[in-house]
């Protein structure tokens, strides 16, 4: 498995920038995985849903709008970078692509958000 299997399209307008404020209206997605069927719901009805033995298990992650693009040094191949969490060191976990080709060490060029370089270097 590759982590590019869960890459799919989504429209920025999509995105949540602040919770809704009534959060049992938020949206949920559904599978009823003896008919294969896909339903979307609200939240609230989550309670409906449940029977003895499922398990509920809720995602706390946030995302940050923080996907920065560059350039490796020596090859010039481009590399996207999603920093996922800051450190209390200043460093950051980060998700880098292509992940194969990124060796400890190695250099990346930031480019702005036109794509040009910046005078910006990080280490992988």
């Amino acid at each position: 498995m590759r982590t590019a299997d869960f890459d799919y399209p989504l429209p920025q307008e999509l995105i949540a920038q602040h919770p809704i404020e009534q959060r049992d209206a938020s949206r949920l997605l559904t599978l009823d995985r003896s008919t294969a069927s896909i339903a979307h719901r609200q939240f609230a009805d989550v309670e409906a849903l449940l029977r003895s033995g499922d398990v509920l298990v809720a995602n706390n992650s946030r995302v940050i709008p923080a996907r920065v693009r560059g350039q490796k040094e020596g090859d010039g191949a481009r590399v996207e970078i999603l920093l996922t969490e800051e450190r209390a060191t200043g460093e950051w976990w980060c998700m880098l692509r292509p992940g194969k080709r990124i060796h400890n060490g190695t250099r990346i060029q930031l480019h702005d958000l036109d794509g040009r370089p910046t005078p910006h270097w990080v280490e992988a």
